[in-house]
């Protein structure tokens, strides 16, 4: 039995009402930890000089280069060394979903969102929390499909203070959401929220795939490489799915909004 690992990544676009992209990478955890991990921290991090994490809007940041010590040209080098990487790795598959965050937010206008957490207090709805289960679903149902040997898939969530709060909550009530959109048995393959910082390797490679995909819908941001590099991207295997305003609006249903 097979235990995977999702590293993921989160846009919210130019403005709150624009497309919502939560996408990341599946890969069985060995594969994470004895190879690519390895392979990141000395292709893309030591350098020299060594740089504390990949970002794709630090990296592309002269102020953040001129704190690391990198030149431009450096610069890129990393990013097309992790494009490279990735590219080398199949078993790394990519995972992920579109949400027009703006009718989300105006079906879930009125609505506060507290964590379980003592004195936490109430916060208005982000589009994360109900996101964080759109993905789940369509990650747990791509490793039963593909996968019938794993035993479970592990979330690794960058970690940011309420909203991470809010989405390990979510995952307390996943199987209950996952009935909610067709297939409670998938609950069986839901297996831990690890908050993390910048430095886990598997969150950085989600912020190299959403970083491009986010903006290969608005092309005029991007220059040759972004879109050399978005075209190794695009075409490796996976499961992306665009969430409709009818599913937005049975989830909420069934939250009681």
């Amino acid at each position: 039995m097979a235990i995977f690992v999702s590293g993921s990544d989160e846009t919210a676009g130019r403005t709150q009402r624009d497309t919502f992209l939560l996408g990341g990478w599946l890969a069985p955890e060995p594969d994470w930890s004895r190879f690519f991990a390895p392979a990141w921290q000395e292709r893309v991090l030591d350098g020299p000089p060594t740089i504390p994490y990949l970002h794709m809007t630090d990296i592309r940041s002269s102020k953040w280069r001129d704190q690391c010590g990198i030149s431009k040209l450096d610069a890129d080098d990393r990013i097309d060394s992790a494009i490279h990487l990735i590219d080398t790795m199949p078993s790394l598959y990519p995972v992920g979903i579109r949400v027009d965050a703006g009718f989300l937010r105006d079906r879930f206008a009125n609505i506060k969102v507290k964590t379980l957490h003592l004195n936490a207090k109430a916060r208005a709805f982000e589009p994360d929390f109900i996101c964080f289960v759109f993905y789940a679903w369509v990650a747990v149902n791509y490793l039963k499909l593909f996968h019938p040997d794993a035993e479970k898939l592990d979330f690794i969530v960058e970690r940011n203070g309420a909203v991470t709060n809010h989405i390990q909550d979510f995952h307390s009530t996943l199987a209950e959401n996952l009935g909610v959109l067709g297939n409670a048995s998938l609950a069986n393959l839901v297996g831990e929220i690890v908050p993390g910082g910048k430095d886990r390797v598997p969150l950085q490679a989600a912020d190299v795939l959403c970083w491009h995909t986010a903006r290969a819908r608005h092309p005029e941001t991007m220059d040759l490489a972004d879109r050399r590099r978005y075209s190794i991207l695009a075409h490796r295997k996976g499961r992306y799915q665009e969430f409709t305003r009818d599913q937005i609006s049975q989830m909420a249903k069934a939250l009681g909004v």
